[in-house]
């Protein structure tokens, strides 16, 4: 049977109304997961210094490079157009093994290696214009390598080049202008590349410290739990959760001021760092609660940390003369946890003991470890 015109249109319609709230949840659902790998991609690079200087490197010079490569293509040179073509493809190749891997230093050294290796056969073969890509060469080279190494290879690749320019029939003076051109420029990118190094570092550090106690905040205590749970679930080594609470740290601040406050949780910040391990790590969870991590322990290990902190703590800090002590909730790492059941475990623990007078070690899925 045969449908009129406006019959077919009216069908067509109402399918289209039938289907467009599924359609327009779909486009939003894409959308939103768009924008959550933006928001990731965005926030790996702005966390990693040297990944994102790979990525701004490696992008913009295979582009660039493809440029060339096409014009050069369209020239006939097709000796140039091969060159600029493996160009292309190992900077997309490193820059994809930085991301996938993470491994930047390694990624750098190679970059810079092959980036050499490209200005001077554009040099060897073209001539003149090798030399405007060395500048470029050399900036990357401060970046992207420790200066252990960017030092000697640009030394390397001004002699290299200078012999090459000179066998292309370059003139002294040229050849001279290059090599002090491109000494300023190695001076400039060493010094910028060393400071921005040094306040990368200083703002991963801010990232994952407490200010006021220098402990580690809950991004870094995340972390580093993940690790050590996937240690624990390849049966690699035991670990142990301390969540230590000091006792009555309200009071405190009411009676002497938050000033007081401040400083016996610096105090107590410093006597479980000194009193723990190497490669145990300290934790603000927040206000007066912390973490201790303990790497390489068992139940028996653990709870004897617990009783020297919390004996520790007892004897070595008071306030105005009035000691102050603290609760401690214990937890050993199951393969079965992830790190929020670990955590929470501990948590449950340390609230058992501020029920049961404070002052108190309690492990948990135990009985109480110790008091005094």
């Amino acid at each position: 049977m045969r449908l009129s015109r406006f019959a077919f249109q009216s069908h067509f319609g109402y399918l289209v109304s039938a289907f467009y709230p599924l359609t327009g949840y779909c486009d939003r659902m894409m959308l939103k997961k768009l924008g959550n790998q933006y928001g990731n991609i965005r926030k790996r690079l702005s966390d990693d210094f040297r990944l994102s200087i790979i990525m701004m490197f490696c992008i913009p010079a295979a582009l660039a490079i493809g440029g060339f490569g096409v014009y050069r293509y369209l020239q006939g040179d097709w000796l140039m157009t091969m060159v600029d073509t493996l160009l292309v493809v190992l900077l997309f190749s490193i820059s994809g093994f930085a991301w996938i891997t993470g491994n930047t230093v390694l990624t750098g050294i190679v970059l810079v290696v092959f980036t050499g290796i490209g200005v001077l056969s554009v040099l060897y073969l073209a001539g003149l214009v090798g030399l405007f890509w060395a500048y470029v060469d050399t900036i990357a080279t401060f970046f992207l390598s420790p200066p252990a190494f960017a030092i000697p290879k640009v030394l390397f690749m001004v002699g290299a080049s200078v012999a090459l320019g000179s066998a292309s029939g370059l003139g002294p003076l040229a050849l001279i202008s290059f090599a002090t051109t491109v000494f300023v420029v190695s001076i400039f990118a060493f010094s910028f590349a060393r400071r921005s190094r040094a306040q990368a570092r200083l703002l991963e550090e801010q990232a994952i410290r407490d200010p006021l106690t220098g402990a580690g905040n809950r991004r870094a205590l995340e972390e580093e739990l993940c690790i050590a749970i996937a240690r624990v679930q390849r049966r690699e080594s035991g670990a142990g959760l301390l969540m230590l609470d000091l006792d009555h740290f309200k009071e405190i601040n009411d009676r002497y001021g938050h000033a007081n406050g401040d400083e016996v949780l610096k105090r107590f910040a410093d006597l479980v760092r000194t009193h723990s391990r190497h490669e145990d790590r300290l934790f603000r969870f927040g206000g007066e609660e912390f973490v201790l991590l303990l790497n390489n322990v068992r139940d028996e290990s653990m709870i004897l940390a617990a009783r020297h902190i919390q004996q520790t703590i007892r004897d070595r800090l008071n306030t105005h003369g009035q000691p102050v002590t603290c609760s401690i909730g214990a937890a050993l790492a199951s393969p079965h946890d992830d790190w929020e059941s670990w955590l929470h475990r501990a948590d449950n623990a340390v609230y058992q003991a501020k029920t049961w007078g404070r002052d108190t070690i309690i492990v948990a899925d135990h009985l109480p470890a110790g008091r005094r």
